[in-house]
């Protein structure tokens, strides 16, 4: 059975940390309690800055925080990965190619682990 992950995992941090909408909204710098609701239900990411905040405040990592978003973006890239590495395999070969087949191939391959464990 595959476990699907939250979107994200704020609301349980902050209902952890005791914290309101408005109080979290207040750390973070300026922003509305709704703010908050409409990123810990998904409706809308925060900017970079604001993931970060989060981060400061619950002690846990961006991708833990937001695990479903991190898993689909992980899972797009490993899709273009795939394409571009096939497309990189049709190549003449050189140094640079090489590197980037390398690369592509730690992509594709950090996937397959994630999905095995």
């Amino acid at each position: 059975m595959t476990i699907v992950p939250l979107s994200t995992y704020l609301k349980m941090h902050r209902k952890r940390s005791g914290l309101t909408h408005d109080e979290l909204a207040f750390l973070l710098g300026s922003m509305r309690g709704t703010s908050v609701s409409r990123h810990e239900s998904g409706q809308s990411l925060p900017q970079l800055r604001t993931a970060l905040m989060y981060e400061a405040v619950f002690g846990a990592a961006i991708r833990e925080l937001f695990e479903g978003v991190f898993a689909e973006a992980r899972e797009a890239v490993n899709v273009r990965a795939v394409g571009m590495l096939a497309y990189f395999q049709k190549k003449p070969r050189s140094r640079k190619i090489e590197r980037k087949i390398e690369v592509l191939k730690a992509i594709v391959g950090e996937e397959d682990n994630v999905r095995a464990a």
